[in-house]
């Protein structure tokens, strides 16, 4: 059996994660002087409690080689093969600490990494792709390639409501950060070549920014595949996640657009009121 793995950025729905057998390994959120693995023992709303008291950011991290070292081990004691796919590479060391347990376990013919190139449901795009070809009866190099080529083709961006964390997080200047704020500038961030950048805004309330925001991401990838589209959020009004989902629903690409909250350790690098449409490209 082959055992597919990820961490717990690729946010993907707990069904698919129960469905398909998908383990997930924790990172790390550290509040103050407090550790806690995201999706075990800390919420988002955790997250903006102590940002909102404490008016700081959330630390996260990694797990190190050692803690890989410890859970590849421990998965394979109940299957034949593990293909694991996390936060991309230029995001996080997460994906060079794998491979380096891997290495020095001496298991590189049980264990294959891949290298998501992206965040979030991107990852868990990836993942998912990943566990539709085990559970088909693929091979583990058939595996691996089929979740290599969803890797190349996925689709991760975001739309952000305000600049708060970023500025917290000295991702932007206070100029940048009022500015935007006094003109209700949304930017838009887009992994491309498996790193995170600005690619452009758009300007006036979140609601029609948003409709502007899925127009402009479904122009510009223009062919996607037909099974997922996730709709991806941090703590945004139900009603405006709804009506995402039914205008994404309406185009009637996508046999399933799944709306999904975002998990900690994405929560804590962007606040709230950010929105994502996520998909593979048609690679066929």
């Amino acid at each position: 059996m082959i055992k597919i793995s990820t961490d717990s950025t690729a946010d993907l729905p707990k069904h698919l994660v129960d469905e398909f057998g998908i383990s997930v390994f924790p990172l790390i959120v550290t509040l103050g002087d407090n550790e806690y693995f995201d999706g075990v023992n800390i919420s988002p709303d955790d997250i903006y409690k102590f940002v909102d008291e404490s008016k700081i950011l959330p630390k996260t991290s990694a797990r190190s080689i050692e803690d890989f070292k410890e859970y590849f081990s421990s998965l394979l004691t109940s299957c034949d093969a593990i293909v694991h796919c996390g936060i991309g590479s230029k995001l996080s060391v997460c994906y060079s600490n794998a491979c380096r347990a891997v290495e020095e376990l001496g298991l590189g013919d049980k264990v294959k990494i891949v290298d998501s190139c992206a965040l979030s449901s991107g990852t868990g795009l990836t993942v998912l792709s990943g566990a539709v070809a085990a559970r088909a009866g693929k091979s583990l190099d058939e595996v691996v390639s089929e979740m290599t080529k969803s890797a190349q083709n996925t689709q991760t961006s975001f739309t952000l409501d305000k600049l708060e964390y970023l500025y917290k997080g000295g991702r932007c200047s206070r100029f940048t950060f009022s500015v935007a704020g006094l003109l209700k500038i949304k930017p838009r961030l887009e992994v491309v070549d498996g790193s995170l950048i600005n690619t452009g805004k758009e300007i006036g309330p979140l609601k029609s920014v948003l409709i502007k925001y899925v127009d402009s991401i479904l122009k510009k990838h223009p062919s996607p595949r037909k099974d997922f589209c996730f709709v991806t959020h941090t703590a945004m009004s139900q009603e405006l996640v709804d009506m995402v989902v039914e205008y994404v629903k309406s185009k009637n690409i996508f046999e399933h657009v799944e709306e999904n909250l975002a998990g900690s350790v994405i929560t804590s690098h962007c606040g709230k009121n950010t929105l994502g449409i996520l998909y593979i490209n048609d690679v066929n």
